[in-house]
């Protein structure tokens, strides 16, 4: 009947007023108000909408009333204009009701008006009377009898009400100035339900009337207003003071039951519902306490759910929630929202979005959920979970995506918003340190969920040209900025340089873009690197406790005599056991969530931004990408630059190494070109650059770039290293300049980082030798800058004899210690054979770890001496290069070779044969010499012709070399000897030099002597050149010396040569006379 359009009136009598009938009528109440009304008049005074005027209480914005037709003639129904609320008038029969509107269209041909009377026993067993739809709305009635509507649904006998009318002497009809308290009496007496759900279903019911109502102005649509206005605000009530409906407290908030209930269940919180709490919350501060209120114990619920629970509907209701701007700033502006003082560990739990970003695979009950038992399973099995876990939290980031995007993008809650993500930042740098306590810390999970909404945050301004890269402000740093990097090392510079540049505030403002940048690079570092450490650090964990394990589940059997020491063993063993079991799943959900090829592309978009930037900043005054950059860098570094975070550059290293190690198809070609930029500028300009780490980090890159994967054999930086115009350019002598630095790193473990480094280094290296351009630029180097080059070369001299030497040492005692175990009594003790094998096992780990180092060198020397057989046979190296090779050839043919034989030589990557080819071909690369011939013919340690002829004869048995090798083998042992002999023939006829002329250090005759500038002793210069190559100090003092500090002795010089001179003229005239006077047949004098 609501649904009806208008009718035309017809004549019908007034109706009498009937005790059941649920339409409020406009009857007259008594002039002065009654204690109940007084009562209720307090009750609610905080509606808002409702006054309380001295005479009968009623809602202020109650419906107008319909003016009455004295005619009883039919007029068509038209929209009236609001009139004035009627007088008092002697019968309450007399004024329409206008509460009728809601339920039933009154006038309406050829309908007879329906009059409501009470129930009485029908002699013809009709039905009872329709009721009006109200009681659809509201379900109350005057009459006990009537327990049910015309539809079977319950009625609530509201007998207050009833006594109220019968104690004033007023007909027993609803009237509007009693709805208000009619429906807390209804509400108050739901003794099967709270009132709350009680008036829930009000609302829905006059909300659905609402919509079903054809004309959108008028008496009816007035009165569902008020109706609705009145319901909203009574559930409001019923939220925040249940005492007013005489119930109690609920353990947990009601609403937020509601609220988890979803908008589409008949109980839950609809979205009209949530409209119509948009437009009061700003100013009924009740509706705010009670929306915000349950929000908040909605988070708080979720925060004790994991993804194993049902964590879906929190999800929604906050999705729902957002969707209107007024909540969302309320939302904000609570005082949950952004907790002061809040520990890092808290943050997750105790903040209203952090339990929504905490729901993560990488929880430990999650990754065993989705991975226990995955170590007996096969990969396949292992693939699909982990796809199963990228697919759920990617649904999740894109629902978090959404939720944060509403907080950014209303006005009144962005600055909170990124408040709140600075927050997790600032909080939470202990996550980078060396030794991370987990329960000081936030979640891997909680954390890599904020890096990936901050990349999708900073989407919008990252385009493929770089338009917008000049909005990212670098002094957004130095005007008080959200993230924190007081306490960051800095990239170029010490505290004291940092704080006065930070000192000096920059005028502005700060813009959105820098904003979001800089709080995005804070977080890759606390979050996603963070992860990836974690990651590295679980696998070392579960390897070191699988060795463990593996070591005391032997130790089984000396428990077996008593029960109680067994069962403590096993329960021992089970933990172990377990705890590898987490960690293997927790490894495996890790690198679920951090392989998602979508996330890591995402944040390789971030760090080409980042590497364009720094680019752009540390070459000021250039528009790169779009001039090319120019190396070297300026040598005044620009203080905004050193002054930055060392994580800039560092996060680029990790993600880079991270993809380039595990993902590198993914890399674009443009991406690969800026990566090799950056590398390569910062390498070629290591100055730049503080912390070796990092610069050896670029390096990894590199090497990670040039491993062969399916499709491209010079692996994914390989093809631009090999060929890209700014590689060929600058990459070897960056290479070169590295290798020499990295001699010191000024750590504990320089030493063996050097190797490492170096390693990749060849491997990259090797990667470009094909290309000529790369060997004349090696020829260049050695040309134009000298003593860079002999600096390199003697380093790379250094490492193949420190390695050589290294791996044969450890193969002589693998020899000797396999020969201890093989022939041990059987009697000798545990303890014993124990210390034994672990002897061995230490000396094979070292044999084959450096025995890798000795192939790539000798390797990398081969190709150098192949193309640059005149750069190496200067005489600042061609010595040093010489006895380096004559020292490993003796090992390799001399009499204790047999030493070097080991059991299984492959497990350590050891072929002698293939070593002695290396090593040959590297002499025959300097074949055509004489400075090369010389200088192995007077080595006088490690020289042997006898040594030549033993190569000669395993190259030949095994062959090894083609037969011209083989000739030319034989034609340079002849010249060495020859050369040996005449070297032999002068040292002899030089006889004792004089003390004055020796060097001090290498007891030989100097042949340029210079004096050190402090301690004024006189060396061969080439003796100290070569001493100062490893070592920056006096050799006599230990003061720091320059090559360009000494002081060459010209004077001494020239009496060495002449000395020299006049004593092989000296000795080759008297073989001359000795020669003529054989000749003569006279006897040769040899007094």
């Amino acid at each position: 009947m609501a649904d009806q359009p208008p009718q035309r009136d017809q004549p019908s009598p007034p109706a009498p007023a009937q005790p059941d009938s649920a339409m409020p009528d406009a009857a007259p109440a008594p002039d002065a108000m009654s204690d109940a009304d007084k009562i209720r008049a307090k009750r609610l005074a905080k509606l808002g909408g409702l006054s309380t005027p001295s005479g009968p209480s009623r809602p202020s914005s109650t419906a107008p009333e319909a003016a009455s037709s004295s005619s009883s003639s039919p007029k068509p129904t038209e929209p009236q204009a609001p009139a004035p609320k009627a007088q008092p008038q002697p019968q309450p029969t007399s004024t329409p009701n206008p509460f009728s509107q809601l339920g039933m269209n009154t006038d309406g041909p050829p309908k007879t008006r329906i009059t409501i009377k009470p129930a009485q026993p029908s002699s013809t067993g009709a039905s009872p009377a329709p009721k009006p739809q109200e009681l659809n709305i509201f379900r109350i009635s005057l009459d006990e009898s009537h327990t049910q509507d015309a539809h079977g649904h319950k009625l609530c006998f509201v007998a207050g009400a009833k006594s109220d009318l019968e104690e004033e002497g007023r007909p027993l009809r609803f009237t509007t100035d009693m709805l208000d308290s009619v429906i807390v009496e209804a509400a108050s007496s739901q003794s099967q339900s709270p009132a709350l759900e009680y008036l829930l279903s009000c609302w829905k019911r006059v909300s659905r009337l609402m919509k079903s109502l054809n004309s959108k102005i008028g008496p009816r649509l007035d009165v569902a207003k008020e109706a609705r206005r009145l319901c909203f605000s009574y559930c409001i009530f019923a939220i925040t003071m249940p005492d007013m409906f005489g119930e109690e407290a609920p353990a947990q908030n009601a609403l937020a039951d509601r609220l988890l209930l979803g908008p589409d269940d008949e109980r839950g919180i609809c979205y009209e519902f949530l409209t119509e709490a948009s437009l009061r919350v700003g100013e009924d501060d009740t509706v705010k306490e009670a929306l915000v209120g349950a929000m908040e114990d909605v988070s708080r619920r979720l925060s004790q759910v994991t993804m194993n629970g049902d964590y879906r509907q929190h999800m929604l209701i906050l999705r729902v929630f957002v969707r209107f701007p007024p909540l969302v700033a309320a939302l904000a502006q609570s005082d949950n929202f952004l907790p002061a003082d809040i520990e890092a560990q808290n943050i997750e739990t105790r903040t209203f979005l952090g339990p929504f970003f905490r729901l993560s695979p990488m929880q430990a009950e999650v990754a065993m959920n989705y991975f226990a038992g995955s170590a007996a399973t096969d990969k396949g099995l292992i693939a699909n979970a982990q796809r199963a876990v990228r697919m759920t939290l990617q649904t999740l980031q894109e629902e978090l995506l959404d939720i944060t995007n509403t907080f950014i993008k209303n006005k009144e809650s962005r600055e909170k918003m990124l408040d709140w993500l600075a927050l997790t930042v600032n909080k939470n740098h202990k996550r980078r340190a060396l030794q991370v306590d987990h329960k000081q810390v936030s979640s891997d999970g909680f954390m890599v969920n904020v890096t990936v909404i901050l990349d999708r945050l900073c989407e919008p301004f990252m385009d493929a040209t770089f338009s917008k890269i000049d909005r990212i402000d670098i002094d957004y740093l130095r005007r008080s900025p959200r993230v924190n990097i007081q306490d960051e090392t800095k990239i170029n510079a010490d505290q004291k340089t940092s704080d006065e540049f930070y000192s000096n505030k920059a005028s502005g403002t700060n813009n959105f873009i820098s904003e979001v940048f800089f709080l995005t690079v804070a977080a890759h570092h606390y979050g996603l690197e963070a992860a990836n450490t974690k990651l590295s650090s679980l696998q070392k964990d579960v390897k070191w406790l699988e060795k463990e394990l593996a070591k005391l589940e032997p130790e089984r059997s000396k428990y077996m005599t008593s029960q109680a020491q067994l069962a403590v063993f096993d329960n021992h063993i089970k933990k172990v056991k377990d705890q590898i079991a987490r960690g293997k799943c927790s490894i495996l959900a890790i690198q679920g969530v951090l392989l998602d090829e979508t996330t890591q592309a995402r944040s390789m978009q971030l760090m080409r931004y980042v590497i364009v930037w720094l680019l752009r900043l540390a070459s000021p005054g250039t528009s790169f990408p779009k001039t090319e950059l120019k190396l070297p860098l300026p040598e005044d570094q620009p203080v905004e630059f050193k002054c930055l975070p060392e994580y800039f550059v560092e996060d680029i290293v990790g993600n880079f190494k991270f993809i380039t190690r595990w993902m590198p198809h993914i890399i674009t070609t443009t991406q690969c070109e800026e990566l090799v930029k950056i590398c390569i500028a910062f390498l070629r300009s290591s100055e730049y650059i503080k912390n070796p780490y990092l610069k050896s980090g670029l390096v990894t890159i590199l090497f990670h770039g040039v491993w062969p994967i399916p499709g491209r054999p010079k692996g994914v930086l390989g093809d631009t290293l090999f060929a890209h115009d700014f590689a060929m350019r600058h990459l070897l002598h960056a290479l070169m300049k590295f290798y020499i630095e990295c001699e010191s790193t000024g750590t504990h473990t320089q030493f063996f980082d050097k190797f490492n480094i170096r390693y990749e280094i060849f491997q990259v290296i090797k990667c470009i030798w094909p290309n000529p351009i790369y060997r004349e630029n090696l020829a260049t180097e050695a040309r134009v800058n000298l003593d860079f080059f002999v600096q390199f070369v003697n380093l790379l001299l250094n490492d193949v004899t420190f390695v050589l030497d290294e791996s044969f040492t450890a193969f002589k005692e693998i020899h000797e210690l396999s020969r201890e175990v093989k022939n041990a009594r059987p009697d000798m003790e545990e303890t014993a054979r124990q210390e034994l094998d672990e002897k061995l096992s230490a000396a094979q780990g070292k044999a084959k770890s450096y025995m890798q180092l000795t192939n790539e060198t000798v390797a990398m020397l081969k190709l150098f001496t192949e193309a640059l057989a005149d750069s190496f046979t200067k005489k600042e190296v061609v010595v040093r290069l010489a006895h380096m090779l004559d020292y490993n050839l003796e090992a390799l043919v001399g009499p204790k070779k047999s030493n070097l034989k080991v059991e299984n030589p492959e497990d350590y990557g050891w072929n002698p044969r293939n070593m002695l080819a290396e090593v040959t071909d590297v002499y025959l690369n300097l074949q055509s010499k004489q400075s090369f011939i010389d200088a192995v013919a007077t080595d006088g340690r490690s020289y042997r012709p006898s040594y030549w002829d033993e190569a000669y004869k395993i190259l030949q048995r095994f062959k090894l070399k083609s037969p011209e090798q083989m000739q030319q083998w034989q034609t340079m042992a002849s010249a060495i000897r020859t050369a040996k002999e005449q070297a032999d023939l002068e040292e002899a006829d030089l006889g004792d030099i004089p003390e004055a002329y020796e060097d001090p250090l290498m007891a030989s005759l100097m042949e340029d002597p210079v004096t050190l500038p402090i301690s004024k002793q006189v060396v061969d210069r080439s003796t100290i050149q070569s001493h100062l190559l490893s070592d920056p100090h006096d050799p006599f003092n230990r003061t720091p010396l320059k090559i360009e500090d000494v002081v060459t002795n010209v004077q001494l010089r020239d009496e060495i040569q002449a000395w020299k001179a006049n004593r092989l003229a000296q000795k080759m005239a008297e073989r001359n006379a000795g020669t003529t006077q054989a000749a003569a047949g006279e006897p040769m004098d040899t007094s």
